[in-house]
């Protein structure tokens, strides 16, 4: 995403909300107090080399809750305040190819060209390699790294038609 923000920083504005730990553990625990989260975003910029603007949400996840409450989603907002692009899951491949359209359209617009928009929807497919966690990163720490194999564990168990484990 730091390249594309690069790539497009002259046609288009790039935010970063930071809204929850989505994997919280005792590297990075669940917010307590607005403090902790300011000081949580501003190790996960450093750590992660990201170089866009990031925008703080509430304790609580005002902006989290108005844009889907889901971890990871990615928006693209058009130049007249409309929702041109969400996702529930960042796949920057699907965004630079919405973002390109979007502009596109901008475009248009402003040379008085005519251009239909119209709605779709889509599912995305994100392969995971066998015995990967799909690289996954857990700033968590070791306990979000266990929650999260016990709830792939969980999974397999359902898929296969297994009761679930206590």
């Amino acid at each position: 995403m730091e390249d594309m923000a690069r790539r497009f920083a002259d046609r288009a504005h790039f935010l970063f909300v930071y809204v929850r730990e989505a994997h919280p553990g005792e590297v990075y625990p669940p917010h307590q107090y607005i403090e902790q989260k300011f000081l949580h975003a501003a190790s996960f910029k450093e750590r992660l080399g990201i170089e866009r603007p990031i925008a703080v949400d509430s304790l609580y996840g005002r902006v989290h809750r108005i844009y889907g409450g889901v971890s990871n989603m990615s928006w693209i907002i058009d130049h007249t305040g409309h929702v041109a692009f969400r996702a529930a899951w960042t796949v920057a491949a699907d965004i630079e190819a919405a973002l390109e359209e979007t502009l596109r359209m901008r475009e248009l617009r402003r040379e008085g060209r005519p251009a239909s928009v119209y709605y779709r929807e889509m599912t995305g497919l994100r392969p995971l390699r066998e015995g990967s966690e799909g690289g996954q990163r857990f700033l968590g720490g070791r306990v979000a790294e266990e929650q999260f194999a016990a709830a792939r564990h969980r999974l397999g168990q359902a898929e296969a038609g297994e009761p679930p484990s206590t």
